[in-house]
């Protein structure tokens, strides 16, 4: 039996990390692209035992990524990192991580690949009150959401070219393990541990958060299945801030701690993706509720 060979990019980061176990659990040799290699531990093996193998490689370094896919030769590409701490919306940052993930497909053409998927985010849409689906309208509106939207056009094209099935995910809204401190999910947890106050400007907001679990689980069977072209990464449903936060801090015992606002910020009052593609034609079914994943998150801090 032929070896199913992946290479995964951003493998440390908040989506990337988890998905290492679903890739090896699904049949495939993993190497991972890290600028630096973590101490390996248990919890990056998969069932049988097996292990990731890192390489340390800076993807806006030519010449090695060149060399690292000439000694691999993966037939599988799962592609994640970009920026995403700070100013990354606006950033010049998103120029260097389109041309580094387009020389990411030229080498992985030139060395036998066959079939790749690259994570877009739901942020190149135009918003509407209803749930978004692959063939709504685009509008991206930041540097971050053109530069993404702008790669997907030029890596559908290249890969049409040049015979290589090619997946984009768009991702929502994220939450999970080991997150930045300055993401919603951090500042509620971190504030409320310390008696700290957290305000939600916009309490009434509904937004379609998923797991990281579930968005690397989904992206790994993705990348096992034949279908081409755009499949939104999100669970379908959304949930308000204030409801979203009112489960964080109740969970820890510190709802004094929570201050709910509903100002006006001019901000889409809906951002919810339509999964029917994920769950219908990928065959993904989301594994995780609010309240199991946030548990799972908590369990870390205790």
């Amino acid at each position: 039996m032929s070896v199913k060979k992946a290479l995964i990019t951003g493998a440390a980061g908040l989506i990337g990390k988890e998905a290492l176990i679903p890739l090896q659990d699904a049949g495939f040799e993993v190497t991972a692209l890290v600028r630096k290699a973590p101490n390996i531990s248990g919890a990056q093996q998969g069932k049988d035992g097996s292990g990731v193998s890192y390489i340390e490689c800076n993807l806006f370094d030519t010449a090695t990524l060149k060399e690292t896919f000439q000694k691999i030769q993966p037939k599988y590409l799962l592609h994640f990192a970009w920026a995403a701490k700070d100013d990354y919306l606006t950033s010049n940052i998103n120029f260097n991580f389109l041309k580094a993930s387009l020389d990411l497909l030229e080498f992985f053409r030139e060395n036998g690949g066959k079939r790749a998927v690259f994570a877009g985010t739901g942020f190149e849409y135009e918003f509407k009150d209803e749930p978004l689906k692959e063939t709504d309208p685009l509008k991206p509106a930041t540097v971050y959401a053109m530069c993404k939207n702008y790669l997907r056009q030029i890596a559908q094209l290249y890969c049409a070219q040049n015979n290589l099935s090619f997946g984009w995910g768009r991702i929502f809204y994220v939450y999970g393990r080991g997150e930045y401190h300055k993401r919603l999910t951090s500042v509620i947890i971190n504030n409320s541990v310390n008696n700290r106050e957290t305000v939600i400007n916009c309490g009434s907001l509904l937004r379609d958060y998923l797991y990281t679990k579930d968005i690397a689980c989904a992206f790994v069977k993705f990348l096992e299945s034949n279908i081409d072209g755009i499949a939104n990464i999100c669970s379908g449903k959304g949930i308000t801030l204030a409801d979203y936060a009112l489960l964080i801090a109740s969970k820890l015992g510190k709802t004094k701690y929570l201050k709910i606002l509903n100002e006006d910020l001019k901000q889409p009052p809906i951002i919810v993706g339509d999964n029917k593609k994920l769950t219908e034609e990928i065959g993904y079914k989301i594994q995780y509720s609010y309240e199991t994943a946030i548990d799972e998150i908590l369990q870390e801090i205790k």
